[in-house]
């Protein structure tokens, strides 16, 4: 009797023992966090290439709040306002919660998503913050920003084009370009009015090397020839957009009359059978288009031919000759522009409007 005493009174002190832990227990539980606020310096930028290692805008936001103290992930997402933060570039910030962004960081995020250069865009931020996979992340309010894009040129060594189409002024003349500093030289160039004449010269006056012609063959609207330092005037059979060639190392030089247009599984109708017209605006020297287009994608290529065509290898807006296709992700109403205004630099814009 004895021992069931004892052992009934044990059982009791560990069953209060059991309820006194019970009591003491904290539990943390994980819930849903509080977003943080975000803010950035400025509203609106102008960029340029001048300052282009100049801080231009800091974003900045306050914790996220989870209830208890918890590591906080952070990352700053921007994306082309109306995009609902389709295609956003991501900036994973770890525990930080400020970015800043100089005039080239944001000019080159910019022009990927697809910004104008030239033009006041506007894009969207926003702050992404988690703390594990198994946490829905919260989002801040969002954030505009006006950005206006330089184009990045870079300047190759060059021939100026000075010719009766300009008023025969070198220091103001379109230019044609070798790419590799090998001789050899493109460019493309809108002739129009006067006699169509014009000569090559080495530097933007008549003080040093002039190059004209020595001899030329004429086929429809396109003329090849040799040229010479000595030599009369250059010229093209009719008014037009010419890609303007030169070769000092074989004397010889060529103008190939364009008309652009865009094909691919995105132009509805038409697709890869045949091309959509671009127009060529004469003020601002671009070609340009607005039309429907379904996800698929397109090239640029001239004179309804692939001899001339452009494509875009590494997505970022600069078109390379036999580049890859060029992506249309959702169907829509797009103004597109084909930029071949600086030698080498050639770009190109797709807007949805």
């Amino acid at each position: 009797m004895k021992n069931l005493f004892n052992t009934i009174v044990l059982a009791g002190a560990m069953l209060c023992l059991l309820q006194a832990c019970k009591k003491d227990e904290v539990r943390t539980v994980l819930q849903t966090g509080t977003a943080s606020t975000l803010s950035s310096t400025k509203s609106a930028v102008v960029l340029t290439q001048a300052t282009a290692g100049d801080t231009v805008v800091a974003f900045n936001w306050t914790p996220a709040q989870y209830g208890f103290d918890a590591a906080v992930g952070y990352s700053l997402q921007i994306a082309k306002a109306g995009a609902s933060f389709n295609g956003a570039k991501e900036v994973n910030m770890g525990s930080s919660m400020v970015q800043k962004y100089t005039a080239a960081d944001l000019n080159q995020m910019a022009i990927l998503l697809g910004l104008p250069s030239g033009s006041a865009g506007q894009l969207e931020a926003r702050v992404k913050s988690s703390i594990s996979d198994s946490v829905p992340p919260v989002y801040s309010n969002v954030v505009a920003l006006t950005v206006t894009p330089y184009l990045v040129v870079i300047n190759y060594p060059s021939l100026y084009v000075p010719g009766d189409y300009q008023g025969w002024d070198p220091g103001t003349a379109s230019r044609i370009s070798s790419k590799t500093d090998n001789g050899v030289y493109e460019g493309y160039v809108y002739i129009a009015g006067g006699t169509k004449e014009f000569k090559y010269t080495s530097d933007p006056d008549w003080n040093h090397t002039i190059y004209g012609w020595a001899s030329s063959t004429t086929t429809g609207s396109n003329v090849a020839g040799k040229m010479n330092t000595t030599g009369g005037n250059l010229f093209v059979p009719s008014t037009g957009y010419y890609l303007l060639t030169a070769d000092k190392n074989k004397s010889e030089w060529s103008g190939t009359k364009t008309v652009w247009g865009i094909i691919g599984d995105a132009v509805p109708v038409t697709g890869w059978n045949s091309d959509q017209d671009l127009t060529f605006d004469a003020t601002n020297k671009v070609w340009t288009i607005t039309l429907d287009l379904t996800a698929g994608a397109i090239k640029f290529r001239a004179n309804d031919d692939w001899a001339l065509n452009f494509g875009d290898d590494k997505a970022d807006l600069i078109m390379e000759y036999n580049g890859a296709n060029i992506a249309i992700a959702a169907a829509g109403n797009y103004t597109i522009t084909m930029n071949l205004k600086a030698p080498w630099n050639y770009t190109y814009t797709i807007k949805k409007n």
